[in-house]
Parts: structure tokens; C-alpha cells; sequence
């Protein structure tokens, strides 16, 4: 059996050849999205992945710590969470814009202190999230009314509906598939959530919001659109368009929405 001295012997008299390598600008000139993931979620980044443009654009996930069922602490502690999650991204200058994927927690929490937070590990980069790209999408978009799916119990539905309220949209009609497990939610079939929205939808709502990133909603936006002849806006879908456009991508993109292809 040959020993460990002789085998380091023979390959120290090895020569290494030495190769020169073409360089191209690699990951450099593409706008690179940080996307902070709860520990329960196994559908934001798919969903988000399967919408974002296919060149010039790099989304990088991280994940902060959360409990299940949430309760309205645990999303609190969210804030104190994202500092060490973007500072994990080394050099930070390297991240154009944040995501943060809870609309509950974007509720709960002030959008100042997620930019204190951000601030304070060095980061300039801007933060957006489900409720903060929806806001957006309806300034865009130019919609005042709404109707909303959402899976929650009815005591954050109605913390959705008062969050929406407040900043001059006003839901006219809320379902709910009522469940408060993230796997459970994770669960439900894009069929069942195309079916839920048609039978809410009145003539008196804009547009059809669907706020929780649990959802998988990415394959039926653009069929829904067809079926209620108005925008659908749905929670990764406004976060992606809002962390795109916070990252200096232009945009258009075609197959998720009227949203998107603005």
C-alpha cells in the first residue's frame, strides 16, 4: 500500500500545466434582485423565477427564520432578521433591489424600518415586497377597487383589507380559502384559486388581488385576465414587477399580466 508521504511525493513532481482563461462579464451586468424567503416558503422563489426575465436579470434567495402559524410577534421579528439576511450577500453593493416575500409581514411591520434595517448593514438598495408592489401596480394601473382572494383567516383578511383601505383602495369584495399552515396553502391547486377569483368577481372591482405569496398563482394570470376582462395582481407577480423596476430593469414582459407589461 503506498503511503501518504509518497503519494504527496509523486504528485509534488507532477507539473501543473497553467491555462489562460477567456473572460466575459459573467454575472456583472446583469440587475441582481435579493430575494429574502421565509423558512417555510418553498413557492416564492419558483414563482418568481418562473416570471423574471430569462437575460439581464439574477435573482439570489436568502431566508429568514419564521414560525407557522405566524402570529402577529413572530412578523415582527422579521425586521431584525433582514439586516443579517442581505448582509449575507458579500459585497452588498452587488444587490440593485430586495424582496421581501410576506405580504403579511409587510402589513405588519413600517417599510421605513426595512429600509433602516437594510441602511444599517451598508446597503442603498431599495426594498419591496407584496403589499409594496401591489400599491404600485394599482397607482400604475390606475385602480381604486378591488376584489381579494386571499387563503387567511378572517382576522387578517381583514388586517389586508384595512392596509388597503387606508392607502385609497378599497376591497369590494374579499374571499377567503381560510387556512392559517403555509404547507397547507402551498398546496392549493392554481385551478381552485382561478375558480375562487372568477366567483368573486363583481363589476364594481377593477382588477382581482391576490396577495399571499403561498399561493401559486404564475400559471393562471394571464387566462384569469381573459376570463374577468380586467388585471389580475398578485402578490409574487407585484413584488417581481416593483423589484425589477427598483433594480433599473426597463421591462416589458409578456405572459404574467397587464401588470408586467408595463
Amino acid at each position: 500500500m503506498t503511503s501518504q508521504l509518497q503519494v504527496q511525493n509523486d504528485l509534488a513532481a507532477l507539473p501543473i500545466r497553467h491555462i489562460d482563461a477567456e473572460l466575459d462579464p459573467g454575472y456583472a451586468q446583469l440587475r441582481k434582485i435579493g430575494l429574502i424567503v421565509l423558512s417555510t416558503d418553498l413557492v416564492s422563489e419558483d414563482e418568481c423565477r418562473a416570471m423574471c426575465p430569462k437575460d439581464g436579470v439574477l435573482i439570489t434567495a436568502t431566508r429568514i427564520h419564521t414560525t407557522n402559524p405566524l402570529t402577529v410577534m413572530a412578523l415582527q421579528g422579521h425586521i431584525g432578521q433582514i439586516a443579517d439576511a442581505a448582509a449575507r450577500y458579500d459585497p452588498i453593493a452587488e444587490i440593485h433591489s430586495f424582496a421581501y416575500s410576506c405580504t403579511s409581514g409587510s402589513a405588519v411591520n413600517r417599510r421605513e424600518d426595512f429600509d433602516a434595517s437594510l441602511a444599517s448593514v451598508g446597503s442603498s438598495a431599495r426594498l419591496t415586497s407584496p403589499l409594496y408592489g401591489a400599491l404600485e401596480a394599482f397607482k400604475t394601473l390606475g385602480i381604486k377597487r378591488v376584489a381579494m382572494l386571499t387563503p387567511y383567516p378572517d382576522n387578517v383578511v381583514q388586517l389586508m383589507a384595512q392596509y388597503l383601505a387606508v392607502r385609497g383602495v378599497e376591497p369590494v369584495m374579499l374571499g377567503s380559502f381560510h387556512f392559517d399552515i403555509d404547507y397547507e396553502i402551498m398546496a392549493i391547486a392554481p385551478q381552485a384559486i382561478f375558480d375562487a377569483a372568477v366567483s368573486l368577481d363583481v363589476k364594481e372591482a377593477e382588477a382581482c388581488f391576490i396577495p399571499c405569496t403561498g399561493l401559486r398563482t404564475s400559471s393562471i394570470i394571464e387566462k384569469l385576465e381573459r376570463r374577468l376582462n380586467k388585471p389580475v395582481v398578485t402578490a409574487h407577480q407585484a413584488m417581481l414587477w416593483h423589484a425589477l423596476r427598483l433594480a433599473g430593469y426597463p421591462g416589458p414582459i409578456d405572459g404574467f399580466g397587464r401588470l408586467m407589461r408595463h
